[in-house]
């Protein structure tokens, strides 16, 4: 069964990050500082590393993989939410292309740092939205 939430969106809100960043971090800071429980997030911009994750379903946890040289970030989307326990949890996936236009992409993980700038727009929702873990999908 599928679930579902009608919500509205409550305000934007745009950050810009600085060279050096740490983008999971930054999110996770700018979401904090600004009191949102739950939002949908997508950003643009250019890293010098990106941590990205594939989720192995056998293991049920993520794969990390590291790309290490500049990059610019072709798409990056995700949303904001919290846990039961009054945290918040950032899912995001992110896709990056270096100069010859090779893409790589996967789950938004910790250590992804920006080399240039990241433009992020966060639409906060009006509803606080829980997230938990499914322990049959992980």
């Amino acid at each position: 069964m599928v679930c579902s939430l009608t919500t509205e969106a409550k305000r934007v809100i745009f950050a810009r990050m600085e060279p050096g960043e740490d983008i999971l971090k930054t999110i996770e800071a700018v979401s904090s500082e600004h009191g949102v429980r739950a939002g949908q997030l997508t950003l643009i911009g250019a890293v010098s590393k990106a941590s990205l994750g594939f989720f192995d379903r056998d293991s049920m946890e993520y794969k990390t993989f590291t790309v290490n040289k500049d990059l610019e970030v072709v798409s990056c989307m995700g949303n904001i939410a919290s846990t039961r326990e009054g945290g918040l949890i950032v899912h995001a996936h992110m896709v990056v292309a270096d100069q010859d236009g090779k893409c790589y992409g996967g789950h938004l993980m910790p250590g992804c740092e920006v080399s240039v700038t990241i433009e992020l727009i966060i639409t906060e929702m009006d509803d606080d939205v829980k997230r938990a873990r499914d322990e049959a999908t992980g």
